[in-house]
């Protein structure tokens, strides 16, 4: 199952749900594609001033990137599943929320672990169950995680923390999160909805145009200590080499059957 993207608007704000809870909301290349398309249609849109992003369930905002879409293209390996129709990437996803007009609060229902870290970072806000657990994994993939990912979460973390997430690839709490930088709030499950949709329905009540303006003086600020592009191309050659590494194939096929990774280097 790809997933469905549901959509809703009450009163300026807009709900985006990412509903795939058999694979704890991974996102693959079609659903990817879907919240681009969602999120670029409520930017079309008169009615919103605020966006709320959220899993579907309760047991995950979502695991990241759907890893079995790494499988594919390996010598003596299996091949992942078909992308039908025009593949989108996670930076596009993510730039297209990032840039969106209005403020958008990331409602974190659950485990939010790999690209999803990227996508909450890119949210203007973070609000979070107590329960909730955070991770960034790739190094246990024999992959490197995106230039513009890790300057993103590590504006809000800062460089010794996203150190941490990145070189341990270990799971943190949201208190523990909340204490990095990387949540706003961190609430009972039973008042998730009224401290996100109390704050969302705060902001859609102001001036549109302060929101908007303000949001792109803001990114404009954070954006000056962004990867320039050159150096952005720089940085996809090293994920490419990490993913085209024999370690990447060992990590993604001992994830995938459950045991620990042999990693030798090449």
């Amino acid at each position: 199952m790809a997933g469905e993207v549901h959509v809703d608007v009450d009163d300026r704000v807009a709900t985006l749900t990412i509903d795939n809870t058999e694979k704890r909301n991974a996102l693959g290349p079609p659903l990817l594609a879907k919240i681009t398309d969602a999120v670029r249609e409520l930017e079309e849109r008169d009615d919103v001033r605020c966006l709320v992003i959220t899993g579907a369930g309760e047991k995950a905002f979502s695991s990241g990137f759907d890893i079995s879409y790494h499988q594919r293209n390996y010598e003596g390996g299996v091949e992942g599943p078909d992308v039908e129709g025009e593949e989108v990437g996670f930076d596009e996803m993510v730039d297209r929320v990032k840039h969106f007009d209005y403020p958008v609060i990331a409602r974190i229902n659950g485990g939010t672990f790999g690209g999803s870290m990227h996508l909450i970072a890119a949210c203007d806000f973070r609000i979070a169950v107590e329960d909730a657990q955070f991770g960034i994994t790739p190094a246990k993939l024999g992959m490197i995680y995106g230039g513009e990912a890790i300057g993103e979460i590590m504006a809000h973390v800062g460089p010794s923390n996203v150190k941490e997430l990145l070189f341990t690839a270990e799971f943190i709490d949201a208190d523990r999160a909340y204490d990095m930088g990387l949540l706003n709030d961190v609430v009972p499950r039973e008042e998730l909805d009224s401290r996100t949709y109390g704050m969302a329905e705060t902001i859609a009540s102001n001036a549109p145009l302060s929101l908007t303006g303000m949001k792109e003086i803001i990114r404009a600020l954070m954006d000056k200590d962004s990867l320039t592009d050159a150096e952005k191309v720089w940085a996809e050659t090293l994920e490419q080499e990490a993913e085209d590494s024999r370690d990447h194939q060992e990590g993604v096929e001992a994830f995938m059957e459950g045991r620990e990774p042999e990693f030798e280097g090449y």
